[in-house]
């Protein structure tokens, strides 16, 4: 479709989640520290060109949450030239000027606040940023602290099955009702990944600040349960959001997961929401071994550009690259 060079393109990741799966595993929980067990670390996030990304810092575990939150902040100190904690525009805007890549610290889920907006408010005075009100579990056969009643479908699903899956599904619990007015009032940005569809509906239509899915696609294209549906899509561009296209084979395609199909999704994508709300989500280490990325690491992020550019329009390219997602941030 065009000649734009995809070489100097940079990368705002809107799902990363390599520190967790290093803090599971008992191992170093450090960008810098090089392991090819992983898919991210500091000398492949150069080769791909990584400016920035939403890395997650904690679900249900409230320790690990403190862990993974220190974590960021001792990078941060250790290699000053290397990593920059973000939580604004500006802040990632100088980061990128000093050659330094911005962490912006988020959250999947608040069962761990135990229905307590004191340590919401205490998670956003350590720097972080976005948040996700649940990563798929709910109160009936979960946690009773969930934010939601009932739990997320995250299998493939037939349209019939979600519709009525849907009119039978409960969202958005007291506590969750709490959180979004708190949140709204420190101005976080919403992370809509992992609700069931009641709570994304009740969630979008309630919430007055910046809203995303982090980490989805096009369940058009692909009938898994956690992408979102064109009037999802179509909600999402009302509320000027923001999809973060993930590389989970799964969520592409249930049969050929490749990255022509991958680039349909962003095509679909953009025809709802408009060049200004697409993004990429990669969820790197976010998969369980047996399942696998687009992508093997995140140094093939030059490969994914060329691709995307023989289809995309070259005034887009850096829309999805890095500035969609830079302006959910306060300035």
């Amino acid at each position: 479709m065009n000649n734009h060079s995809t070489g100097d393109i940079p990368l705002f990741d809107a799902h990363n989640d390599t520190l967790i799966l290093r803090e599971v595993r008992g191992d170093p929980i450090d960008f810098s520290v090089v392991d090819e067990a992983y898919d991210v670390d500091l000398p492949r996030m150069r080769s791909g060109n990584l400016m920035a990304m939403f890395v997650m810092v904690g679900d249900n575990n409230l320790v690990q949450s403190v862990r993974l939150i220190d974590a960021v902040r001792r990078m941060n100190q250790r290699y000053p030239d290397d990593f920059a904690h973000c939580c604004t525009q500006t802040d990632v805007c100088a980061a990128r000027e000093a050659g330094r890549i911005a962490l912006v610290m988020s959250i999947e889920g608040q069962a761990m606040f135990a229905e307590d907006t004191a340590l919401l408010r205490q998670w956003y005075r350590l720097g972080v940023r976005v948040a996700g009100l649940t990563h798929g579990e709910g109160k009936f056969g979960g946690p009773p602290s969930a934010l939601q009643y009932d739990r997320s479908c995250a299998q493939m699903i037939a349209p019939a099955q979600r519709a009525r899956l849907r009119r039978r599904e409960k969202g958005l619990t007291p506590f969750a009702r709490e959180s979004l007015e708190e949140m709204a009032r420190l101005g976080m940005v919403l992370d809509l990944a992992h609700a069931n569809d009641a709570t994304f509906w009740e969630a979008i239509e309630n919430y007055p600040g910046p809203v995303c899915c982090t980490h989805g696609n096009c369940y058009r294209l692909c009938p898994q349960g956690r992408n979102l549906t064109d009037d999802m899509l179509k909600a999402l561009a009302e509320r000027n959001g923001v999809l973060g296209l993930c590389f989970y084979s799964r969520f592409i395609d249930a049969d050929t997961p490749t990255l022509d199909r991958f680039v349909d999704h962003v095509e679909h994508a953009l025809g709802i929401l408009g060049d200004n709300g697409v993004a990429i989500g990669s969820d790197f280490d976010g998969v369980s071994p047996e399942q696998t990325l687009l992508f093997d690491d995140v140094s093939r992020m030059p490969d994914f550009w060329d691709a995307v550019a023989k289809r995309i329009p070259a005034n887009c390219l850096d829309k999805i690259g890095w500035k969609n997602l830079l302006r959910l941030l306060p300035e």
